[in-house]
């Protein structure tokens, strides 16, 4: 497409009319694609062509629509009839949209799809000048190909710990079916034990047994019933053993449905190699990349997992004399959230080590006469950071879904006592407060990335909220017409830092990927939040470990020059 989409047009694929469009490509200025990183520098490279000295000059309508409009990111906005539809044109003008029609007119189809992108390309670089976006949109423009080529390479799984994990998994839905008679006979010439654990029988079967029928048959429902302590004995084992069954049946969320052949188990979404590829998007959310299929950020935790063997120690390196190198960010959304506070007496108190999750579990006890453990204190500092209510901390600490007026009355005084102790972090969420009662709720964090905070409330509708006003909760009123604003507010608070933490583990990605800090290995592995890991050979690891921190510990202009 030229002439800012006015024009386009598309032929078939000959060997000829391909050597043009290369030509094209190699003599223009810009490449503007939607999608064109992951998928179309993608495909060139697959089909052998060399696509280095295009990369630098690519413009992804996506990435640079995410930088602007990042409130819209998984919302299935992102397609480029949308684009073009929520960008609106230019001076008035709509683009045309019925364009899609791939089986009568395919070549009709591809030119519009190219004078799609043509013609919002001019909004979009109007929209980053105005927005000060330049930086984001370029960082967000390299790593997307960085993320593109960590997808061809995959991960690779250990089979025989899989194996190990389907069949203790096996073994223990047979004993547990067994044991609370969890199966029915189906069949007439041929009688077959059928599992009935996922079915609403089972709500049958607890009401019969235990005189306790849940209301449905979803997880929450039975850890809800799980925790609750007038159980008997049988009826919580009982409830426990659904809670279990219930936990990565088959672990089909992240390997697929197990089918048992006569050459072994066979994982629909992993190899026979034993690679999987997860695809990250950058635009998946406003503030960090989403993995998908198989989404391996979100691998249980070895201390949360509660099959025998871990699913996380099925991840192996690249090759057998490879080790797996991570390395990440210490405490950094602590340290991100006061920054964007403007609050450097929090944030050195990060660095010198005098904030951490033990230290708060301290700071509260000794406050407040209670006996908080390094989880709780975790708790109290992710809630803090994040802006959560005095309600869901208590929630958290206290495990419970409707934590007691004093339980809460405790958290409110543990938030203040945080507030009291940082001053100027106080100070910024008043203001912040104050500045809630626009909606949108404009935010940007210091590497330019911006957001808009829209409330997820019902606007003006108390007909639901029955909480009173009380002007001292400030920002922890939930009444109706605070409620919007506080959603507005806490969103904000959340995205600044968990967005400002992303933002610097972009660049520190760039940085070891460009300028290869560790040779032919500096391709990341896996992307986990704050946390980079590298295949790297055995023998080397010293030398990259020390490479890797030095890489991570360099200053952040951005930061004013902080060393995360």
């Amino acid at each position: 497409a030229y002439d800012n989409g006015t024009k386009a047009t598309a032929t078939g694929r000959t060997e000829q009319s391909m050597s043009q469009f290369l030509e094209v490509l190699h003599k223009a200025d810009r490449i503007a694609g939607h999608n064109a990183i992951d998928a179309d520098l993608g495909q060139l490279e697959k089909e052998g062509f060399n696509t280095s000295k295009l990369l630098p000059k690519t413009f992804d309508t996506r990435v640079a629509f995410h930088a602007a409009f990042g409130h819209l990111a998984g919302s299935g906005s992102f397609d480029l009839r949308s684009i073009a539809l929520l960008l609106n044109g230019r001076q008035g003008g709509r683009f045309p949209l019925d364009w899609k029609s791939y089986e009568s007119d395919l070549y009709r189809t591809c030119a519009f799809d190219a004078a799609a992108v043509s013609f919002c390309v001019p909004t979009l670089d109007r929209l980053i000048g105005s927005y000060h976006l330049e930086n984001t949109v370029d960082i967000g423009l390299k790593c997307s190909d960085i993320f593109r080529r960590m997808k061809k390479q995959g991960v690779r799984l250990d089979r025989k710990v899989l194996e190990q994990i389907y069949l203790a998994r096996k073994q223990n839905v047979a004993s547990s079916i067994d044991r609370f008679g969890l199966w029915e006979e189906r069949g007439k010439k041929v009688v077959k034990k059928v599992p009935i654990w996922r079915s609403n029988k089972v709500l049958d079967i607890c009401a019969e047994q235990f005189g306790i029928r849940p209301k449905d048959r979803k997880r929450a429902t039975w850890l809800k019933l799980a925790a609750d302590r007038s159980l008997s004995p049988e009826a919580k084992e009982f409830v426990d053993a659904i809670v279990t069954l219930g936990r990565g049946a088959n672990d089909a969320h992240w390997l697929g449905k197990v089918e048992e052949t006569e050459d072994g188990l066979d994982f629909t979404k992993v190899g026979s190699d034993g690679f999987i590829y997860p695809r990250y998007d950058p635009c998946g959310s406003p503030d960090r990349a989403i993995a998908s299929n198989p989404n391996i950020q979100n691998f249980p935790r070895v201390s949360e997992d509660p099959r025998p063997v871990p699913l996380r120690s099925a991840v192996i390196p690249l090759d057998v004399s490879h080790v797996i190198l991570g390395v990440d960010f210490s405490s950094v959304e602590t340290i991100t959230n006061a920054y964007e506070s403007q609050d450097f007496d929090r944030v050195r108190a990060v660095l010198e080590k005098r904030i951490t999750h033990e230290g708060t579990a301290k700071l509260i006890n000794d406050a407040f006469g209670t006996s908080l453990d390094r989880q709780a204190g975790k708790a109290a500092n992710h809630g803090f950071d994040k802006g959560e209510s005095p309600y869901n901390l208590a929630r958290t600490i206290f495990k419970s879904d409707r934590p007691s007026r004093q339980q809460v009355v405790q958290c409110q005084a543990i938030f203040r006592k945080m507030l009291s102790e940082y001053p100027k972090t106080a100070q910024f969420r008043d203001k912040l407060w104050e500045r809630s009662v626009e909606n949108p709720l404009t935010v940007t964090n210091s590497f330019g990335r911006r957001l808009q905070c829209f409330s997820r409330s019902k606007y003006g509708d108390a007909s639901e909220r029955y909480a009173k006003h009380v002007p001292e909760k400030k920002y922890w009123c939930s009444c109706a017409a605070c409620g919007p604003r506080r959603d507005r507010w806490k969103y904000a608070i959340a995205f600044l830092g968990r967005s400002c933490a992303f933002d610097a583990l972009l660049r520190k990605m760039a940085t070891i990927w460009y300028e290869k800090r560790l040779d032919e290995f500096s391709l990341p592995y896996m992307e986990i939040h704050d946390e980079l890991d590298f295949s790297v050979p055995k023998e080397r690891i010293d030398n990259y470990a020390r490479l890797a921190v030095e890489c991570f510990q360099t200053p952040i202009a951005e930061l004013d020059g902080i060393c995360l």
